[in-house]
């Protein structure tokens, strides 16, 4: 992964003459960003230019090699990278090249160039004490109005808390604490989480270190506990 090179769809033409360009200063603002069937934003990328014009025969391409195309794929707000996709629903398109997902927990420590472990589900961390209080400096209505309005989408998130966490390395991060119906499936808490994330980077200053998680994780029970409780499912 760190080797291969990458076939990513752009929003604009490359240049017609061959050599040296000026490119934008973030690559990743020219990739051609995706839907997928839940509305999820992904990134799409391809081994070889044909799997390419098997997905799209005229759209433009850039190339990216390993480390350099998960970091720029990272600077985005793609949840996925889907390699070599192709178009189901139409008969001259079929699946030409082996194809997969890379989740962005993974493309993130890509970017790193750490391998993710096989079959983990989230990066280890090793315990640490935690110090959960209140900030001197409360988010501003507009933060907890957002995460308010994102949260009334999903039926099952029951209530939201939020807290400042410090760690032992003396890092403050705001935290948010997501508190769901009970019977609900793993894969509707993913895409639920999904979309309070992808809010929170919208809405939350960039100064800011910023953390979700679930209420029922031991953390997640000392910041609902502590803090503050500013979301509640409507009955």
């Amino acid at each position: 992964m760190f080797n291969a090179w990458f076939i990513v769809p752009t929003r604009e033409a490359p240049p017609e003459e061959p050599g040296f360009h000026n490119t934008p200063t973030n690559i990743a603002d020219s990739f051609s960003l995706e839907h997928d069937s839940e509305g999820q934003l992904v990134a799409v990328a391809f081994t070889d230019e044909e799997a390419l014009c098997n997905w799209n025969k005229s759209i433009p391409w850039i190339a990216l090699q390993g480390t350099a195309f998960f970091q720029a794929v990272a600077s985005t707000e793609a949840e996925e990278i889907v390699i070599n996709p192709y178009e189901p629903g139409n008969p001259e398109s079929k699946m030409i090249r082996p194809g997969g997902i890379v989740t962005r927990w993974e493309f993130e420590m890509l970017a790193e160039g750490k391998i993710p472990e096989k079959g983990a589900t989230e990066k280890v961390v090793e315990p640490q004490s935690v110090l959960v209080s209140m900030p001197k400096q409360m988010p501003t209505p507009e933060v907890f109005n957002a995460m308010r309005a994102a949260a009334s989408k999903f039926g099952d998130v029951v209530a939201m808390y939020f807290a400042q966490v410090t760690y032992s390395d003396g890092d403050p991060h705001w935290t948010i604490a997501v508190e769901f119906a009970g019977g609900i499936s793993v894969k509707q808490v993913k895409h639920a989480m999904a979309a309070l994330v992808k809010t929170a980077r919208h809405i939350v200053p960039k100064s800011i270190t910023a953390d979700l998680l679930l209420a029922s994780t031991a953390l997640g029970q000392s910041v609902k506990t502590t803090g503050k409780k500013f979301y509640s499912a409507a009955k």
